[in-house]
């Protein structure tokens, strides 16, 4: 076990890039940290991580179930876990939809790297990371429904339209965006931490 005087470094550099809103900054520290935990505890911790932040799908996509089912079989057991990505049912038009579909994608596939620590950390906080921006853009699609739709449908058929961009802007910038990413940020801090003090 490593001693808090050889990660409380990573933890500052964490919670310093939460508030500079610097996401690689988040994402190097945090994988820092969950290499500092065994593999199955960052998975669970991680697991938990995205099952708080469900809400972010389901209120939009209440009768798909499938996100749910793969977080909670990747446990690290493996006769619990799914083996197959369910690649048709792979976009959803609800905010934040995407990006947390995304994010339950790289829990699933660190749950099945478990013998190699370093890409199982990086596809950890591509999960960690996932879950924050879904989160995010929920807020600011639920509050902006109708930019988010036309952003939504912009974005979907490819079109070079300024308006798309406009609007990714408005999203990036929004005080309650900005917000809850910090909140996210410094709860994955204060979760390793937790993690690292248990041992």
């Amino acid at each position: 076990m490593t001693t808090p005087s050889a990660w409380n470094e990573d933890l500052r550099a964490l919670r310093h890039a939460a508030e500079q809103r610097d996401w690689n900054g988040c994402r190097a520290a945090s994988e820092r940290l969950l290499l500092r935990l065994s593999p199955r505890r960052a998975l669970g911790l991680s697991r938990d991580y995205l099952l708080r932040r469900l809400f972010v799908f389901e209120k939009h996509q209440p009768q798909v179930h499938w996100p749910r089912e793969f977080i909670e079989a990747t446990d690290g057991d493996s006769s619990h876990a799914k083996t197959s990505w369910p690649e048709a049912e792979d976009d959803f038009a609800g905010p934040g939809a995407n990006n947390f579909t995304s994010a339950v994608e790289a829990l699933w596939k660190a749950g099945r790297l478990l013998g190699d620590a370093q890409p199982c950390a990086r596809e950890l906080v591509n999960a960690l990371a996932g879950a924050i921006m879904a989160e995010g853009t929920e807020s600011w699609g639920s509050r902006h429904p109708e930019e988010w739709s036309l952003w939504y449908q912009l974005t979907l058929s490819g079109e070079n339209d300024p308006r798309a961009s406009t609007h990714q802007l408005q999203m990036a910038r929004d005080p309650d965006v900005l917000r809850l990413e910090r909140i996210a940020w410094l709860e994955v801090a204060d979760r390793l931490e937790e993690a690292l003090h248990e041992g």
